[in-house]
Order: C-alpha cells, then structure tokens, then sequence
C-alpha cells in the first residue's frame, strides 16, 4: 500500500514535519483523530489528507459544529455504513448535543471519526462547557498543529506553494520577505494565504513588492493606538474581565491545574469576553499589581488570593463560573 503523502501540507519546519508524521501514522487506525490548532493553522488540511489515506472507499461528511442542528447530526451518524466523519470545531457543541455524539459514538457504523478544535486539549480538558466523557472518548489520537509564528522559517515555502496554486511564480523582492517575518500572522497560514492572493491579483509584472502586499501588512497599529484602545476596553469591561480571570484562575487552583495565560485566552473565548494571550498578561498585571494574584513560573502559574478572593466576592452582579 502506497503511503499517502498529504500535498497540500506546505512546510518544511520540523513542527510541521512532526505533524505530518502523525498524521500518516494515524490513518493506519480507526480510533478518533483529535486535531488541535489555533485558527487558521491547517485543521481542516490535515482532516482531509488523514480522511482520504484512511479509507479510499469511504465518504467523508464534513460537520461544522457551531451551526450544526440536532437532525443533521443523528443523520450523520445513522445513514452510512463507510463513512468518515470530521466533526469541525467540536467543542462549540451544545451540552445536551455533546451527550448525543457520545452515544452515537457506541452504535455508529462510522469508519472513523476526526474532530478538530481551536482549543488546545489543555483548554478543553478544563473546559466548563466541554463534557470529559467526549473529551476522553476523541482524545486517543491527537494532532496539535503549531501556529505559523512558531515556523516563520516556512513563510517562504508557503508564499510559494500558496503562488503555484493560483499557477503563479513570481519573484519576491527581499523587502518582502523581511516584511512578513516582522508580521505577526494572528490567522496564521491562512492570514499568510489571504496576502498571497491579494498580491496576486494587483501585481503587474513579475516581482512583488512591498506595494503589492495588503495595507494592514505594512501599517499595523502603532504602540500609542493599541495602548489607547487597550485603555477603552478596560475602561469599559474591566469588572468584567477581571471576574472572569479570577473565577478562571480559582477553578483551575482547586483542579490542581496550571492557570496559564494560553489556558486562560482560550478559555476566554467560549465566553463573551474574548481575552488574547496578551491582554490576559497585561489583566494579570493589574490584578498581580493589586495582589489579588500571584505569578508563577511554568507549571506553577498564576494562584488566586485570599484578597482576590475577597475581591471577586465582593463584585456587585458577580456570578460563579461553574
């Protein structure tokens, strides 16, 4: 049998590389593929490269979880006997839907099941909204993708790769590449493949330069606007924030878990109050300042106060995170 050899995967790095050779190990099984990656680092790719070497004669039904509705799912689950399933950003799933995949799960004739997350599977281990029966039920083979600011080495493999797709191969001028190094790429490869074709559609000859990449790429907000901005929300979601991030660090203080601040974003994001890794530093600052936390190294992290928890109970509106 002729191994697959995932061609849409781009990338030289040896993160990315790791995570191709998991993936073929992988579909050699028929236990559930668990995908993990911020957005836009490839999720779907790989589910589809691991879906087509697993079963060639199986179809694949694509689920994406945050608008998936109750009949659809137990269709999905009862219709076919040789079918791969890709359960798209699993963890946006309703509780009482959550225990519906978990039955299915027992009596489904599906071939294999692959679910994907933004979550890291430390987030979703200590995720309030994430039932840990399907958590250890998914979570046999799992595949965490690095973001691209951990494999910027591969930027230029994949301006290419992203450039011969659309059947084009220009040259790039070294401001460029100078240019995308310094960007931070928040959407990752997709980000990078977004900028690929918007140069491809306004270049005229044959070398991109720095005019032909996106505005936002070479003007991104300055120090003095993000402060001000930063500033705003504070202002206006302060309480807020800091009733989140103090329930979150006491829930994970009592589950002996490491409440860091990759943990605490990711949390975040399940909630209305959507916290980057860098702004939980600079809410942690604050409430560090103000000695309701206490910042640790690694796997120490950061532990609530007996003034922080004075504090959080003391909030006016304040609600337990369960």
């Amino acid at each position: 049998m002729t191994t697959h050899s995932f061609t849409s995967i781009y990338g030289e790095h040896q993160e990315i590389k790791r995570a191709i050779h998991l993936a073929k190990q992988f579909t050699k099984h028929e236990q559930p593929v668990l995908i993990t990656g911020e957005i836009g680092t490839g999720k779907t790719r790989f589910a589809y490269e691991i879906a087509h070497a697993s079963a060639s004669n199986a179809s694949l039904t694509h689920l994406y979880c945050p608008i998936l509705d109750e009949a659809t799912l137990q269709k999905a689950f009862t219709e076919k006997t040789r079918q791969i399933l890709y359960l798209d950003e699993i963890a946006s799933l309703s509780i009482p839907m959550q225990h519906q995949v978990i039955r299915f799960l027992e009596i489904s004739p599906a071939t294999k099941i692959i679910a994907t997350s933004s979550l890291s599977i430390e987030a979703l281990r200590v995720s309030s909204t994430f039932l840990p029966e399907l958590f250890y039920r998914l979570n046999v083979f799992h595949l965490p993708l690095p973001s691209l600011a951990d494999r910027k080495t591969d930027i230029p493999v994949l301006t290419t790769a992203f450039f011969q797709e659309l059947s084009m191969t220009p040259d790039i001028d070294p401001s460029v590449w100078e240019t995308l190094q310094e960007y931070p790429f928040e959407g990752n490869v997709q980000e990078l493949k977004n900028i690929v074709q918007y140069a491809a559609v306004i270049l005229e000859g044959q070398t991109v330069f720095l005019h032909h990449l996106p505005p936002f790429v070479l003007t991104p907000l300055s120090p003095e606007v993000k402060g001000k901005k930063e500033e705003h929300q504070l202002t206006l979601m302060e309480k807020q924030e800091f009733v989140f991030l103090l329930e979150a660090i006491k829930s994970l203080n009592e589950k002996g878990e490491a409440a860091s601040r990759r943990i605490l974003s990711e949390l975040s994001k399940q909630g209305d109050i959507p916290l980057t890794p860098q702004q939980v530093r600079s809410r942690l600052d604050d409430l560090e300042k103000k000695a309701y936390v206490t910042k640790g190294k690694g796997r120490a992290g950061t532990k609530i106060t007996l003034e922080g928890l004075s504090f959080l109970k003391s909030l006016d509106g304040y609600i337990p995170v369960q």
